[in-house]
């Protein structure tokens, strides 16, 4: 199966010698599950877009520094092309700034929180498992790094996890899009550079240490990119099927 990697930002700079662009981190996560892919990857950040839904079997939008609210060049189009992709019922899925700019396009509302940051592993609850393996647990641990949330979920929303201080933590749209809001492909020491140097946000003193310490919890990472992995396989065949009986 081809996925499509739409590229929402590279990451750091000083970062990607050691660990890759963000669509780099995807690709060698996806290697470590389950499910094998190949890959095209489109810069979306600096306006290379596919022309056409079909170019890849299923799409994959990444974090960014960025706010969906940001007045960008490419927000817009990147908006038109989430509603033709759920229009089409082309698999998608989308990584926090994946998460939140597939609820906005969708009819949702994605605002800076006022409780804060939300930094280093973070666990969430399922709240519905029906579009996950059956050996799903009722919950999962991921990294975490952002400010945005989605507020208002879109009315074809439904919440597939949640934790106290991120209600939206993940979301559904039918058969064919999910997203979350964590970060499973930063990795510890990625993650650890973020918090510490490679931003240079000024995060709150003892939320980031709290943060730091945590990154000594073990992460479910793998287990999220295998659930996603499967998401997008059952999802393309459905559309593969579907497509032949119209």
């Amino acid at each position: 199966m081809k996925l499509g990697i739409l590229a929402a930002d590279k990451g750091p700079s000083a970062l990607q010698e050691q660990h890759g662009t963000f669509a780099d981190m995807f690709m060698r996560l996806f290697d470590h599950s389950e499910q094998r892919f190949s890959y095209q990857v489109y810069q979306i950040a600096e306006e290379s877009f596919p022309c056409d839904t079909d170019e890849c079997d299923a799409w994959l939008i990444t974090g960014s520094v960025n706010g969906v609210y940001d007045d960008l060049p490419w927000i817009a189009p990147l908006k038109q092309l989430i509603v033709k992709l759920n229009e089409a019922g082309k698999p998608l899925a989308g990584i926090c700034f994946g998460h939140q700019i597939i609820a906005e396009a969708l009819g949702g509302r994605v605002e800076q929180f006022s409780g804060g940051w939300s930094l280093g592993v973070q666990r969430y609850e399922l709240t519905d498992k029906s579009l996950l393996p059956d050996s799903a647990p009722d919950s999962f641990a991921i990294n975490a790094l952002h400010q945005d949330q989605v507020i208002v979920c879109p009315p074809a929303a439904r919440r597939v996890a949640s934790s106290d201080f991120c209600q939206n933590a993940a979301l559904a749209y039918g058969q064919h899009i999910i997203s979350f809001q964590g970060h499973p492909e930063f990795n510890r020491d990625y993650e650890h550079a973020l918090l510490t140097e490679e931003l240079g946000i000024a995060f709150p003193k003892v939320l980031c240490g709290q943060a730091l310490e945590s990154l000594d919890e073990p992460t479910d990472s793998v287990l999220l990119a295998q659930w996603i992995a499967h998401f997008l396989q059952v999802a393309a065949d459905n559309y593969v099927a579907n497509k032949d009986t119209n």
